[in-house]
């Protein structure tokens, strides 16, 4: 198909940017500076009536417009709020968003804001609304509170910012950081919380409060929300209006696969961001019908319950890792969008290789887990299991069950799920698949589970994020329950006298480093996954992106400036973006 072409392009560029990264050319003793004040525009097109029709599977009406509490529309929100910076996934870019440079150093980051954005309400956005939002976001927790204090950024005029670094830190590290951060958190409306914050270290009802109209930033401003649509229109005063021409955006409710397969064909939509789709829906969709594969940096994998009795054994984590085939999980799943992660080390690259360069002559040291009945069940009798009338069971007689839980819906990864559950039945463990409709509630609110799926990667490719997110971050502490410091033998010595290691330290330092040391380090704390297996990672996935092309003009398939999150919502921003002439 089409996107195979655009697949191995992004997988090269990634590949180079892996290399770069574990070389000393990923930063130097100097200042880096990145980012550019301009934007690309185009020749002058027509302005039109039309409106960029696209799918959403929550309830329009049910959605709310506060980013630290429930039903918050995070794809819709990539059009109606601005992000501070973007980066495009195939060259490992970053580009200008409200911040138009950036100059990282040891100890203090400049952040300057770019001329011309507004709050949908009119005012013009400056330096005070960006520091507002990263004070409240570290204060939160975000990322970049690892990093920086609420205390230590400061606004210096209308333009400009300034960040007290705790730690220096690797370009990368830092500019990721800002990636998932979007000006949207109006002062007028969180101020409250701010002030809660700083006076109590505490802002109890940030996560209730809701908000069912949003005072944006982005290129569309909000109209309605419905049953069964929610609606904006293009807002003139963004800086890149210039380059819309096209009067709104809209999302109509498609809550499964099935319905947005079938929008597509029948041409009720225009596009949709993200959703996975087998070969043959694929194949019976038009020429006008446009794929956009989107390298995903994460993929399936198996979240343990550290504070369940059977899986907070390490012997058992590694038992179940054998038994799951992955080459066969993948293939189930779809192989030409996903496949098997070869080294379970939480490195992402399965797709281009690119964490051997990570990994370097130490790759030959790492555990594969090829697929072992004989390795599994040996683990298993070590840590006390039996086997009883071809079922697995503990020195108590309590049986090894496998209760996976995955988001219901997701279709690959109930065709995957499927294939790990058969695996293990046969096994002699007791083993179910259980799609749920409060997966997120139950994962993230009540914690109700044993073992769950979700991605294991972080999403980007620069290792530090999925090491900390398996080791250190919220996840690892607060779902997993993955403990604090673990006991692990030396590198490439399985069964050698083991050491402590305190997580938190360990990955405080990779954040800082470059080079060889980054490397090195890298490779330390991807041996502690490798044998510990805070989760058990099993594949790796391409995302999936639409565009049709019958009344919009578009990229090509060898652009790769598609390939940031998400085509729909950047490519209006550079003009790449455009309806046809009506």
């Amino acid at each position: 198909m089409a996107g195979t072409v655009g697949v191995a392009g992004c997988a090269g560029s990634n590949k180079e940017a892996a290399v770069d990264d574990a070389g000393a050319s990923t930063a130097s003793d100097d200042d880096t500076t990145g980012g550019d004040s301009t934007t690309q525009t185009t020749e002058s097109v027509e302005m039109t009536d039309r409106t960029f029709a696209t799918a959403t599977t929550n309830v329009p009406k049910d959605m709310q417009f506060n980013p630290y509490g429930q039903k918050y529309p995070d794809r819709a929100a990539l059009a109606l709020f601005e992000n501070l910076l973007y980066v495009n996934e195939a060259t490992s870019t970053f580009m200008p968003g409200v911040l138009s440079e950036w100059e990282i150093g040891d100890e203090l980051v400049t952040l300057s804001v770019r001329d011309g954005y507004h709050w949908h309400s009119g005012e013009a956005v400056t330096a005070d609304d960006v520091a507002f939002k990263l004070k409240l976001d570290i204060h939160d927790g975000a990322t970049l509170s690892n990093i920086v204090d609420p205390e230590d950024v400061s606004v210096v005029d209308d333009s400009t910012l300034e960040l007290g670094l705790k730690r220096p830190v690797a370009e990368e590290v830092f500019l990721y950081s800002l990636k998932p951060i979007a000006l949207d958190t109006p002062p007028a409306e969180f101020q409250e919380f701010l002030d809660a914050y700083e006076a109590d270290g505490e802002a109890p009802g940030l996560t209730e409060k809701t908000l069912d109209e949003p005072n944006g930033t982005g290129p569309f401003k909000f109209v309605h929300a419905r049953n069964q649509e929610l609606l904006s229109e293009r807002f003139a005063d963004h800086p890149d209006a210039d380059n819309v021409n096209f009067a709104g955006m809209r999302w109509d409710y498609l809550q499964s696969n099935q319905k947005q397969w079938t929008a597509l064909r029948s041409g009720n939509v225009d596009g949709i961001d993200n959703v996975f789709t087998p070969d043959n829906i694929a194949q019976s969709y038009g020429d006008d019908i446009q794929e956009i594969p989107m390298p995903a940096n994460w993929g399936l994998g198996i979240m343990f319950n550290h504070e369940h009795e059977h899986y907070s054994q390490q012997k058992v984590k590694q038992a179940i890792q054998y038994v799951i085939d992955r080459e066969k999980l993948a293939r189930t799943a779809g192989s030409k969008m996903h496949v098997p992660v070869e080294v379970p080390c939480g490195l992402p690259g399965n797709f281009d290789d690119s964490y051997k360069d990570w990994l370097g002559d130490s790759l030959s040291e790492f555990n594969k887990y090829e697929p072992s009945t004989e390795k599994a069940a040996a683990l298993l009798e070590e840590a006390g299991f039996s086997k009883q009338d071809g079922t697995w069971v503990d020195a108590d007689g309590k049986t090894l069950e496998f209760p996976f839980k995955i988001p219901s819906g997701w279709n690959d990864w109930t065709a995957g799920g499927q294939s790990v559950v058969q695996d293990l039945n046969e096994f002699g463990i007791e083993a179910s698949l259980n799609p749920s409709q409060s997966y997120w509630g139950d994962i993230y609110g009540n914690q109700e589970y044993v073992v769950a799926g979700l991605g294991w990667p972080d999403g980007k490719l620069y290792p530090y994020f999925s090491l900390n997110k398996l080791l250190n971050g919220f996840r690892s502490r607060g779902i997993l329950k993955f403990p604090r410091s673990v006991e692990v033998p030396p590198l490439g010595e399985p069964n050698g006298e083991t050491q402590t290691v305190e997580l938190e330290p360990e990955l405080e330092e990779l954040a800082g480093l470059t080079g060889e040391a980054a490397k090195k380090k890298t490779q330390e704390l991807a041996w502690i996954v490798n044998q510990h297996l805070p989760m058990a990672p099993l594949m790796e996935k391409i995302d999936q992106s639409w565009l049709t092309t019958d009344d919009w003009n578009t990229v090509t398939e060898e652009d790769v400036s598609a390939i940031v999150d998400w085509p729909q919502y950047y490519l209006p921003r550079e003009g790449k973006l455009t309806a046809k002439p009506e």
